[in-house]
């Protein structure tokens, strides 16, 4: 099985599709509709957010799930020092429901706070991930996963998903006056990020293996 983020993502990804395959419906003279796909701009820009959400949302949760891992496969001494850098000091700042006395028995409920600190944002308040561009997502990986550089994994390079979420910011700050956004770009970046979604997790897959003692996958590697 992969990831529980992998499988989110799927779901999450249901949307889109459905978006898609309206348009398909609606356009002419390819659908049953009348509609030039000039027309049907708003399908597609809603398409691009919807999508970004999901990479976002993945990212989030696969960082979550990895870290919560970590956490259940050591002990505070045993951890690797990035995270347990990262748990003791969310700790140890009062931000946590935990103190460091009570930090080693409740090792992974603190760095599933700790991460959604960081990734999320604190409850009710602002922050958190919301361009989950390379430049972002490095040093969170790194913190938080031991990856020195996740961006090395991606077999496009990290340029096709910076492009796409700054083209998903357009659209979110211009709305109906963003530039019309192409059926075909929508259908090649599902196609794009579910690449990313995909070598993301796999290699998540064999590095957190490494990561514990004795060697364990968190997850299982799907065929792209």
């Amino acid at each position: 099985m992969p990831s529980d983020s992998y499988k989110e993502f799927q779901q999450n990804l249901t949307d889109v599709k459905r978006l898609v395959s309206l348009h398909n419906n609606l356009s002419r003279p390819n659908g049953t509709g009348t509609r030039g796909k000039r027309g049907l701009g708003h399908l597609t820009r809603g398409g691009i957010v919807l999508l970004c959400a999901a990479w976002e949302r993945y990212v989030e949760s696969v960082l979550e799930e990895g870290a919560a891992f970590l956490a259940r496969k050591h002990t505070l001494a045993t951890l690797p020092a990035s995270p347990k850098k990262l748990v003791q000091d969310f700790v140890n700042g009062g931000k946590s429901t935990f103190t460091a006395a009570t930090l080693p028995a409740n090792l992974e409920a603190a760095m599933i706070e700790a991460v959604r600190f960081k990734t999320v944002g604190p409850p009710g308040g602002v922050g958190g991930l919301n361009t989950p561009k390379h430049k972002q997502l490095k040093p969170l990986f790194d913190t938080m996963l031991c990856v020195p550089d996740v961006g090395t994994q991606w077999s496009n390079g990290t340029t096709p998903i910076d492009n796409f979420v700054s083209a998903r910011g357009e659209v979110a700050h211009r709305g109906g006056q963003a530039k019309y956004v192409h059926f075909a770009v929508l259908t090649k970046a599902v196609v794009l990020v579910s690449g990313y979604v995909i070598e993301t997790d796999n290699y998540l897959s064999d590095h957190l293996r490494s990561q514990v003692t004795p060697h364990r996958r968190p997850w299982n590697r799907q065929t792209p």
